[in-house]
């Protein structure tokens, strides 16, 4: 069954490269906030349907944008007799350019989809931003390594968001958290509830 579902999956990507890999990253993203609100917060029955949606729309506009910086860095980095030399510039590349840029706009559009203002998202982006780059840095140079050195182009956004499963989950948890005076507030109303 799983053999025939990625042949099939494989078939649709071909003819349809940029539909395919732009609903696989919208789900993939929505997937990470799932585990992330059922394992990681442990909400149950009372998980937020509308902040998975949200998720999932952050993921369908990342799609594009990932496989256009995959097909310009095949431009940029021409292939050469040594692949693991081409594979080490373009995760260099990756992880200096488009990196830290991806980062930011996954904070903007998740907080903006949240209805949050812009000075709101910026004091998300300075509590949290260079956290977030740190384990970036921790995970994704080793995993692009990988990608750009064995995977063929047109499976790279595919291997990227199966990593990207433990990924999204980790952005969702760090992006849904409460900021520090938020949870400050909570710990002040947890605090008021306790009986004597």
């Amino acid at each position: 069954m799983a053999v025939r579902a990625w042949r099939l999956y494989q078939r649709i990507l071909i003819s349809h490269p940029w539909k395919t890999q732009t609903l696989t990253v919208g789900t993939l993203v929505a997937t990470g906030d799932v585990i992330t609100q059922q394992l990681i917060e442990k909400k149950g029955t009372k998980h937020d349907v509308t902040r998975t949606v949200r998720m999932g729309v952050v993921g369908l506009c990342l799609g594009p944008i990932l496989r256009a910086w995959y097909l310009t860095l095949d431009k940029v980095v021409v292939a050469s007799s040594r692949p693991k030399l081409d594979g080490l510039k373009k995760m260099l590349l990756d992880q200096a350019l488009f990196a830290p840029v991806c980062i930011g706009f996954f904070y903007c559009v998740s907080e903006m989809l949240s209805g949050k203002t812009f000075s709101q998202c910026k004091e998300t982006l300075k509590e949290r931003y260079v956290e977030t780059l740190i384990a970036n840095y921790k995970l994704w140079p080793a995993a692009q390594i990988v990608n750009f050195t064995f995977v063929p182009l047109e499976h790279r956004v595919g291997f990227v968001q199966i990593v990207a499963i433990f990924w999204n989950t980790y952005l969702a948890w760090m992006v849904n958290k409460p900021s520090e005076l938020e949870q400050a507030r909570l710990d002040q109303e947890k605090k008021k509830q306790k009986p004597l």
